[in-house]
């Protein structure tokens, strides 16, 4: 059985425009990938990976991962910043138990890093996931290499910092939606309230990145290689905010399958005006 040795994931790594000093932000499918020349473990796997990106960023590279816990969202539960389970992927919940990692307190969308600029992007509080003080934020401003391990062009999934470019354009299909279910962090309550872009449910709407990761893929903005079985895809948080700007100004349903069915009066601000409502507004009031 054909195996992905160490030495080919690195130079797979490297095609991918990966240096020394990099801020590499990484989602991934590692079942995608196949089987890895490492212990068959959980740790064993996921600490072939991380070597790997250890050796070609160097002692100076820092690596971040999406912590998402969505039972916070669904269910009400609690979030603790240093139980909390991440529910993205088998990868990011290793980095996220990490001796030395750091995770930032949004109970939804927390990142967590490990490496020298980790404070920097994952420390201190943000209370709105995809905020300009989120580390989806940083990581435009750290011009971080954005990488969908095993998650190619064609695939959906892995690209949750498109949901940030998605809110500094301020796309018409979200809303800002409030969380009041309690956060804490070394067994302190944080103040929010924490905030978040979301989509409308229904109206049809679903999230198509693959139109994206393709796009960006076709014009060279954007690098792919493969890594064991599956596809990798990789371009620079500045390339993606940039690019998908644009296509948002050309399209504004570009990062949907199709353009959503709005139903007059069934979404915040849109139907008729009540008639008190009316006269205040032509008040001035």
């Amino acid at each position: 059985m054909r195996v992905l040795t160490f030495s080919e994931l690195v130079r797979s790594l490297q095609d991918l425009g990966l240096e020394k000093g990099d801020v590499v932000h990484v989602q991934s499918d590692l079942r995608r990938i196949g089987p890895v020349d490492a212990e068959m473990t959980r740790d064993g796997v996921c600490e072939f990976y991380y070597a790997a990106f250890r050796e070609v960023t160097g002692d100076l590279g820092t690596l971040t991962v999406c912590t998402s816990f969505e039972d916070y969202g669904r269910f009400g539960t609690p979030f603790v910043l240093e139980e909390s389970p991440s529910r993205t992927d088998t990868f990011s919940e290793y980095i996220r138990t990490k001796p030395g990692a750091i995770r930032s307190p949004h109970p939804i969308v927390s990142v967590t890093g490990i490496g020298p600029a980790t404070e920097k992007i994952c420390g201190g509080p943000h209370f709105e996931g995809f905020g300009y003080e989120s580390p989806w934020g940083r990581l435009h401003r750290s011009n971080a290499k954005i990488l969908s391990l095993g998650i190619g062009a064609n695939v959906e999934g892995g690209m949750t910092f498109l949901h940030y470019v998605e809110h500094l354009y301020g796309v018409p299909y979200q809303y800002t939606k409030i969380y009041d279910t309690p956060v804490y962090t070394k067994g302190q309550r944080v103040a929010g309230p924490f905030t978040m872009s979301v989509r409308y449910l229904d109206f049809n709407i679903e999230n198509a990145p693959f139109r994206i990761k393709t796009k960006m893929l076709d014009e060279g903005c954007a690098r792919q290689t493969k890594v064991g079985r599956a596809d990798t895809w990789c371009a620079t948080a500045a390339n993606i905010v940039d690019r998908v700007i644009s296509y948002l100004n050309e399209d504004r349903w570009i990062y949907l399958q199709e353009a959503p069915r709005f139903r007059s009066g069934e979404i915040p601000a849109d139907g008729p005006v009540e008639a008190a409502l009316q006269r205040r507004y032509d008040k001035g009031a």
